[in-house]
């Protein structure tokens, strides 16, 4: 028998229709049971970086209850992702104007997402984190496929070093800093397979007023808006900035024509070792906008 699915689409980190990162929530009542290989399908259906699957209570349940989703790439279920998650508390949001607060239970655990500081259409949530910083990694083979960049334009030289850290256990980006907003409009696609078992390569450069401009790389693919690989770069650089609450706003997707803007506070503090520092909290805060909605047949 067919089932149709209601499903609304959002262009997420952005306030402007058309630009952002897409996402897809589709909305499963309580009546209905997806199995996994039917989320897959329809996640690979939609083609796009994530795809949400909003399990729905039925109209006896607490509207202060945790709400379920599933978070699908097109090959993979995920336990966390940024963009996916303000998505989908904009959304829940959006929708229930007399709340405050909405939480949503992902394989990651429960996440509480709030209404943001900045538009009206923004959320801030707290990342669910195991943060760690491993060593820093040679990348020649990624390297030497980008003979439009040259030594200068890596802060770490061709043959230097670039920090490597991972929000969560399994979900890790090496950080490669670049000298200008040239070198980083300059990077191309061209990546190749150097098996590393990384997620992405997540290139950056701070610019003099505080804002940094980033790229994300997941293969051959680039991504216009990665919430998580913002909230390890956010992690990566508060602590070298040290104790205290440090806010670092993040724009991503500019070459792809998708502008995209990210903001991430970190709370750094003393580790049980007082010598060290350690990441206490990241939160992640960005907007989002309703661009489609309509109906899968499964």
């Amino acid at each position: 028998m067919t089932r149709q699915l209601r499903f609304t689409t959002l262009d997420v980190f952005t306030s402007t229709p058309f630009f952002g990162n897409p996402l897809a929530i589709v909305h499963v009542p309580s009546t209905v049971k997806l199995s996994q290989t039917e989320k897959q399908l329809i996640a690979r259906e939609f083609n796009l970086s994530e795809t949400v699957f909003h399990h729905e209570q039925d109209a006896s349940g607490n509207p202060t209850s945790p709400v379920v989703i599933d978070i699908f790439m097109t090959t993979v279920e995920l336990p966390f992702a940024g963009h996916p998650t303000i998505g989908s508390g904009f959304f829940l949001l959006s929708r229930t104007p007399e709340l405050e607060t909405v939480t949503l239970r992902t394989k990651a655990g429960d996440i509480p997402v709030v209404r943001g500081s900045g538009s009206p259409s923004s959320v801030r949530l707290q990342v669910p984190i195991d943060f760690k910083v491993h060593t820093p990694l040679n990348i020649p083979s990624v390297k030497q496929l980008q003979p439009q960049l040259n030594d200068a334009d890596y802060l770490n030289g061709l043959s230097g070093a670039e920090a490597c850290a991972s929000i969560v256990k399994g979900m890790t980006f090496v950080l490669v800093a670049l000298a200008s907003e040239d070198a980083l409009a300059r990077f191309s696609q061209r990546l190749g397979a150097w098996g590393v078992g990384v997620v992405g390569i997540y290139l950056f450069h701070e610019r003099a007023n505080g804002v940094v401009r980033v790229r994300l790389f997941d293969g051959t693919l680039e991504d216009p808006a990665t919430g998580s690989a913002a909230s390890t770069l956010g992690g990566w650089l508060a602590l070298r900035r040290g104790l205290g609450i440090h806010t670092i706003d993040i724009e991503q997707g500019i070459e792809m024509g998708r502008r995209s803007e990210i903001r991430v506070v970190v709370t750094v503090g003393k580790g049980k070792d007082k010598d060290e520092l350690e990441i206490e909290k990241i939160e992640l805060e960005g907007a989002a906008v309703q661009v489609m909605e309509g109906t899968v047949s499964i």
